[in-house]
């Protein structure tokens, strides 16, 4: 049987959010000069601002407005940065250069892929934030 490339992109997505990372509280806490309690005060800060950073995204996404996709998703990619190169970053820096390339046939989807993996990392980050 012959796979079609409905298959492969389903395959490739499983794929992509099974092998990756969301959280891995050992590199952000490198990243952090090892300080938990101010890595946690940043994933406070960053769940409270992901609404409005999120937003910004969608917005751009439905006006199909590049340039403001580009710049929204920038910033969200380095807002995430502080917690590692992890799949809410990889996310962010593809929409971010779908805008830039002005390459929007596709950004419902990559946006698809935003939402979910950013709703994993706060699920994540408030299990980091609760514990000891």
């Amino acid at each position: 049987m012959k796979a079609n490339s409905n298959d492969i992109a389903d395959y490739r997505k499983q794929k992509w959010e099974n092998d990756e990372t969301v959280f891995d509280k050992n590199e952000a806490l490198e990243i952090n000069a090892n300080e938990e309690e101010f890595l946690k005060e940043l994933a406070e800060m960053f769940i409270d601002g992901l609404p409005e950073q999120t937003f910004s995204i969608k917005d751009a996404v439905h006006r199909r407005d590049s340039n403001a996709l580009e710049k929204s998703a920038h910033k969200l990619k380095g807002a995430v940065a502080n917690f590692g190169k992890n799949t809410v970053f990889k996310a962010a820096l593809s929409l971010e250069m779908m805008g830039r390339e002005n390459r929007l046939e596709n950004v419902e989807e990559a946006y698809g892929a935003l939402t979910r993996e950013t709703a994993r990392l706060v699920n994540a980050l408030r299990n980091f934030i609760k514990s000891k």
